[in-house]
């Protein structure tokens, strides 16, 4: 009971802090005049260091079972230091810079949290803090998004972020202190499966939510440009839709925290249709309205991937799961990220391609995860499992394809330089002889 509490308050607190410092970042970025493509770069960038430190642990899982406690509180910290540091600069180098780590950061935060939850409480130990975590970070991220607007639309434009972003800092060391009173010991060491049981639900789950997230970043990358610089709106109308959605998102998670997993799909559903309603609706004001009904639809739609891995746990591993999912978050960054640079200025290409994307989440899971499919249970598993196979195969073509197009090369390399060699013998003994 005491870390499920502790877990709860630590989202609590962090929820301020995150709505104040990252939940302020595109809109920051757009303050200073960054075309869609420039935030969209820095995202990128800083998604790919986040991705690849992500892949790294999953290789290497044995970095989260050692030092637990120590190296979550580190890196906790880490993150909240770096937004102390960030409106010292506008310089485009240096804020990637401070935003890769800040992204690497969280990452391995997400992972060390989603490793104490899964590695500690079961199924619906985990649905349960699970939605009580967003419900509390909802409740403070609600104040801290309105502390944001009234800051944004009352300092003046030069001071905004210099107090805005170390205030939040601070009040987000809070929830690191928090966790300063876990006890993660009965984490040390902690084995995980060598072998996955049924590899084709995890890659199915993992597919469908790195695609559900992605059109979620997607969508957060260009919202705020485009209610900004293309609809006129204020900077802090764009933080008031933060807001909105925020409220949202906590009636939401209260909502579905019981529901079912067909019950859940009728989200998902609903959610598609977000990117539709932005492109129809010319008026800025309306847009926090907008964000209301996609906050929600939206929030059933996550829990639909976060119970999955909840219910597949047990034999997959507490250790792999809470990897998995913090690369799976990264990776849907990074991909959202590179559609954002994509589309550039041309908002609708960008909503039509976030459109395109929540459609092939719902598709994905309508027909492929049983637990959610709208065709019966053993359909949905073959065809899960001939989506497996069929990746898997391309994977080990794609492979031996590259390993016999690099020999190829070095080949061709080496006969070249074989022939270079050999003219220059040939035109050394020319001069000699001549």
């Amino acid at each position: 009971h005491r870390l499920r509490w502790i877990l709860i308050f630590e989202a609590l607190f962090a929820g301020v802090y995150v709505s104040l410092t990252r939940g302020l970042f595109v809109i920051y970025l757009a303050s200073l005049r960054q075309s869609v493509e420039e935030i969209s770069f820095v995202v990128l960038a800083s998604s790919t260091a986040s991705f690849v430190v992500g892949v790294l642990i999953y290789k290497k899982p044995s970095f989260i079972t050692r030092d637990v406690k120590l190296k979550l509180v580190f890196f906790h910290a880490l993150e909240r230091v770096i937004w102390l540091l960030m409106p010292l600069t506008a310089t485009g180098l240096l804020i990637f810079l401070l935003y890769a780590t800040c992204l690497v950061s969280s990452s391995i935060i997400s992972i060390f949290l989603a490793f104490a939850i899964y590695g500690s409480l079961d199924e619906d130990m985990i649905r349960d803090v699970t939605a009580k975590r967003s419900a509390a970070n909802g409740i403070s991220s609600i104040l801290g998004f309105a502390l944001g607007v009234f800051l944004l639309a009352f300092l003046t434009s030069e001071a905004k972020f210099s107090y805005i972003f170390p205030f939040g800092a601070l009040l987000g060391l809070i929830s690191t202190l928090l966790l300063g009173f876990l006890d993660l010991s009965h984490l040390e060491g902690k084995q995980f499966p060598k072998a996955t049981e049924q590899p084709e639900k995890i890659f199915s789950t993992s597919t469908f939510f790195v695609i559900l997230m992605a059109s979620s970043n997607l969508m957060g990358l260009i919202w705020a440009p485009y209610v900004m610089n293309y609809l006129g709106g204020p900077d802090f109308l764009a933080a008031s839709m933060n807001l909105a959605g925020t409220i949202s998102s906590v009636a939401a998670s209260l909502y579905w925290r019981k529901r079912t997993f067909k019950t859940l799909r009728i989200s998902l559903a609903l959610n598609t249709l977000g990117p539709a309603i932005i492109l129809a609706t010319p008026w800025p004001h309306i847009h926090p309205a907008i964000n209301v009904y996609t906050s929600f639809t939206f929030t059933g739609a996550n829990f639909l991937g976060t119970f999955l891995f909840a219910r597949y746990n047990k034999w997959f591993g507490a250790v792999k799961s809470s990897v998995l999912l913090a690369v799976l978050g990264s990776l849907a960054q990074l991909t959202a990220a590179s559609m954002g640079m994509f589309a550039k200025q041309n908002f609708m290409v960008g909503f039509s391609m976030a459109l395109a994307v929540k459609a092939a989440a719902t598709v994905i899971a309508l027909i492929i995860i049983p637990e959610v499919a709208v065709v019966p249970e053993d359909v949905a598993r073959t065809y899960s499992q001939v989506l497996y196979n069929t990746s898997l195969t391309g994977y080990r073509m794609s492979v031996e394809i590259s390993k016999e197009t690099i020999l190829t090369t070095l080949r061709l390399l080496a006969l070249s330089l074989v022939i270079v060699a050999l003219y220059l013998i040939y035109r050394v003994l020319w001069i000699l002889i001549g």
